[in-house]
């Protein structure tokens, strides 16, 4: 999934996107929920609907896991390796998105 950016092309905070994520996933249960849409164009927003549930609870399962961190007292930087399997826009040094 391409990197989302704001308006002055800085990169999305975790938080950030995954709420543009889900608003993105509301507009388009709408529009399948409409049922104006041809058949082809509502597979291909159902297909993108999926992606994007997907990549929220890659985000959500990212979180989950830094916060079971700071529960444990453990070191966070021992997850590092979690954010660069997911593929939204952290800090190019390796330090968690959402420290």
């Amino acid at each position: 999934m391409a990197e989302r950016v704001d308006g002055s092309g800085t990169p999305l905070h975790p938080i950030d996107l995954f709420e543009q994520l889900v608003r993105e996933v509301e507009t388009i249960v709408q529009r399948l929920e409409s049922g104006e849409l041809p058949l082809a164009e509502a597979i291909r927003e159902y297909q993108r609907g999926v992606e994007l549930i997907r990549h929220c609870n890659a985000i959500l399962d990212h979180a989950e896991l830094q916060i079971s961190q700071l529960r444990l007292g453990g070191p966070t930087s021992d997850i590092g390796s979690a954010t660069e399997a997911l593929d939204f826009a952290g800090d190019e040094d390796g330090d968690l998105p959402f420290s």
